[in-house]
């Protein structure tokens, strides 16, 4: 009993026997466990959120996009039905398949898109629940996103180092047919695109009506005229601008015989102009804006020519004239982005909005 007592004694000297030691230790405790499952919400529901955040982000992105290239193109459709392609792009961005796209804005003034995303579950509520959060008081919360893009023609491309007058615009590119309804039947070799011009042939220099060299021999109001290459057979050109002709009907150098014949059966980026200062070495071309061709044939000089690939069309012109051969296709949607702001000659790009 002397032993029992003693140490009854020495365990209450200690502390270990103290009913109010023992309740701040519970205290401390469950203050522990408050603060983990805070960092638990923090880090792992938090981390959740982050996760579902960029998914809607990604179907906005996505969404956005879709929309502007369908009314870059010129098939805007119905409110029902931009919304249903923002849905589709929406919800294949989720890892669970769903997304809720709260609007799809399209302002066709500033031809602008704008889609917001949110939160949806399976429930068909848009409530994104917390796992450790709600344990702490935090039931959780809606995740928004949204993107805003724009179309338009484009400001600035790189493009064959070749120049068309607008006048070669009015007389082929404006007015345009759907494939099926081309003149004589004559469409590409490869279909598909969504509307394009009847076969055109553009002399150089304006050599047809009504675009014909001026009297004094400048090239307005039509024809082609060459460009200083960048070396690539390619030219940056910015609408608003003026940029030098390369003056003589030879080709500019930098376009080797192989660099055009591989134009043949594809859809080139060509700028047009609207004014012209200066003769010969000194003349510059005003730009303004950027067209797409589809090329059949061409015979320019010397070894540069092929012949066309539309029957009935086998030499694309004779000597001494040169020419190129194609379809004015538009709308045609340039890669690599870029600022928007050049005329419309049919080519749109397609941008985010900060």
């Amino acid at each position: 009993m002397w032993w029992i007592n003693s140490q009854t004694k020495t365990a209450k000297h200690r502390g270990w026997g103290s009913s109010d030691e023992g309740g701040a230790v519970l205290v401390m405790v469950a203050l522990s466990m408050v603060m983990l499952f805070g960092f638990l919400a923090i880090v792992v529901d938090f981390g959740r959120v982050y996760t579902e955040r960029r998914e809607l982000q990604n179907g906005a992105d996505a969404a956005a996009l879709a929309v502007a290239r369908d009314c870059a193109f010129g098939d805007c459709g119905t409110s029902a039905e931009r919304t249903n392609t923002a849905e589709q792009y929406a919800d294949a961005n989720a890892s669970d398949d769903l997304a809720w796209v709260q609007s799809v804005t399209v302002d066709l003034g500033a031809q602008t898109v704008r889609v917001e995303t949110g939160t949806e579950d399976p429930g068909g509520d848009h409530h994104f629940d917390m796992v450790f959060a709600q344990l702490v008081g935090y039931d959780g919360l809606t995740v928004d996103a949204d993107a805003t893009v724009a179309w338009g023609a484009p400001k600035g491309l790189a493009t064959l180092p070749l120049i068309f007058s607008t006048c070669e615009w009015e007389k082929f590119g404006s007015t345009t047919h759907p494939p099926e309804a081309v003149i004589n039947g004559e469409l590409p070799p490869t279909l598909g695109y969504p509307r394009q011009s009847e076969y055109a042939t553009v002399f150089f220099h304006g050599r047809s009506e009504p675009c014909h060299e001026s009297p004094s021999g400048q090239d307005l109001p039509g024809g082609f005229g060459w460009l200083d290459s960048s070396g690539d057979c390619s030219a940056d050109i910015d609408a608003g601008g003026w940029v030098s002709i390369d003056p003589g009907n030879s080709p500019t150098t930098g376009c080797s015989a192989s660099d055009l014949s591989g134009l043949i059966g594809e859809v080139v980026l060509i700028p047009y102009f609207d004014d012209i200062v200066g003769t010969g070495a000194g003349a510059q071309y005003h730009v303004a804006g950027f067209g797409a061709l589809y090329v059949t044939g061409y015979n320019f000089t010397g070894r540069y020519k092929e012949n066309s690939v539309i029957p009935d069309h086998t030499k694309a012109c004779s000597p001494p004239d040169t020419c190129i051969e194609g379809y004015f296709i538009k709308p045609w949607a340039a890669s690599g982005g870029g600022e928007i702001g050049g005329g419309d000659f049919g080519v749109r790009i397609i941008q985010f909005v900060d």
